[in-house]
């Protein structure tokens, strides 16, 4: 019945939409230079409207502030006793990059906060700053490097949160290092990246003992902090300008720091064939697939393996569209006693419309599917999104969404609910 439910919903979306696409698709010109190959509507330059920046020399700074009121009415993501509530939220980020012929050097920083009017333990707030740089030894070679400091959270509504027994935003961080090394022979094109992340959980008070039978409190997820370092090795062949044969191989070593955990540390290897391939301007696609095998020091933990996948397509039906299909398949580690990773599954389509100069519409559907091996349980997510950009001048614009959100199928043990969320910002850049 969801299921029928949603599909009818995505498909009136989807008619109406096309509908109004072809009906604007010739009712609006794009200006001259603005129309490059590969460049969607998206990301497309707008001269009338981007902001200008600052100048400082031989740097540029970009930075911008979102204000803004929402309202969610089901924020714990549950089928029975559901519970709604308004918040505020706001948004600041920066970039400082500079503007050298040659080499590369720049900063960026992003916090966002929600706050919600009632439910104030519901309030969570992420943040990202990051430095990179990078040395052009050559047309061909260059060796970049990069530190990301980022603190995000665990949704309540999360399947994984859910199943802990937990009912707050779990706030995480990870310090990240990556270097990465890129270099050309002729047609063969070869990338060598290591990357460094060190994981770390916030405990969190649930107001009472809520003792488990390990004797662990269910708020103290910080037992889960994990540290994982990965090489990987890709090769690409230049068939010709745009279009390439890639292989990829990658090696992941998951250590968790408390001993109590140490069953759970692991070895994955992975190895993926694809391309990369501009066919006509009007379809791209990178497509890689291949398979994934991860061992665990843990006698009691069988291998998690099969198949593996990752990629996108973007088609550009009109020069005010642009529609982008992504999808990906990963493991990804959990914070319950019961489970130690789980596989999951990501699917999307989005389409970005050129409505009105000044006007970008946009949409997107897509499916996340969670599968956990010990216990086995599993669970299908579903979500829309409406959205839409008014820009007022380079300034200043009003951004606007809508998000459906419905667990369309879960195993016995894990509830199903639907979530409606509406978002209102006014953003204001340099």
């Amino acid at each position: 019945m969801h299921q029928d439910r949603y599909r009818i919903v995505a498909g009136l979306l989807l008619a109406g939409l096309s509908a109004t696409l072809s009906g604007r698709a010739d009712a609006q010109a794009v200006p001259r230079g603005e129309v490059q190959r590969g460049v969607t509507v998206a990301d497309r330059a707008r001269e009338d409207y981007d902001p200008l920046g600052v100048r400082l020399g031989a740097f540029r700074l970009d930075a911008a502030a979102e204000l803004g009121m929402g309202y969610d009415d089901n924020l714990f993501g549950t089928r029975r006793g559901r519970t709604a509530d308004g918040y505020a939220t706001w948004i600041g980020e920066t970039s400082l990059n500079s503007d050298w012929s040659t080499h590369a050097v720049g900063a960026t920083a992003r916090i966002e906060q929600r706050r919600y009017i009632e439910e104030t333990a519901q309030d969570w707030t992420d943040y990202a700053v990051g430095l990179f740089g990078r040395y052009d030894l050559n047309a061909e070679t260059n060796f970049e490097g990069r530190y990301n400091r980022v603190q995000e959270h665990l949704e309540v509504s999360s399947i994984d949160v859910q199943q802990a027994g937990l009912s707050r935003p779990i706030p995480y961080y990870y310090d990240e290092v990556q270097g990465q090394a890129t270099t050309r022979f002729n047609r063969i094109g070869v990338t060598a990246i290591g990357n460094w992340r060190g994981y770390r959980f916030d405990d969190v008070d649930l107001g009472g003992p809520q003792q488990q039978p390990s004797g662990q409190r269910q708020g103290d997820v910080s037992r889960f902090d994990f540290n994982s370092t990965l090489g990987a090795l890709g090769l690409s062949y230049a068939l010709a300008p745009g279009r390439f044969i890639n292989v990829i191989g990658r090696v992941q070593e998951i250590k968790y720091q408390s001993s109590a955990q140490s069953g759970r540390d692991s070895m994955t290897y992975e190895g993926l064939a694809g391309f990369t391939y501009d066919f006509d301007g009007v379809w791209r696609a990178r497509v890689a697939v291949g398979y994934r095998q991860r061992n665990y020091d843990g006698p009691g933990l069988k291998t998690l393996s099969g198949p593996a996948f990752e990629g996108d397509v973007t088609w550009q039906p009109t020069q005010l569209t642009t529609v982008t299909f992504q999808g990906r398949r990963t493991i990804e580690e959990s914070i319950r006693d019961n489970a130690t990773s789980f596989t999951r599954t990501l699917g999307q389509v989005r389409v970005d419309h050129e409505y009105l100069r000044n006007v970008i519409l946009g949409l997107e559907l897509g499916l996340d599917r969670r599968e956990y091996e010990q216990p086995s349980q599993q669970a299908t997510d579903g979500f829309a999104i409406l959205s839409a950009r008014y820009l007022l001048n380079r300034n200043v614009s009003l951004v606007g969404s809508y998000q459906h959100a419905r667990r369309l199928d879960s195993s016995s043990g894990v509830q199903e609910f639907d979530r409606n969320l509406i978002q209102l910002r006014l953003r204001i850049a340099l």
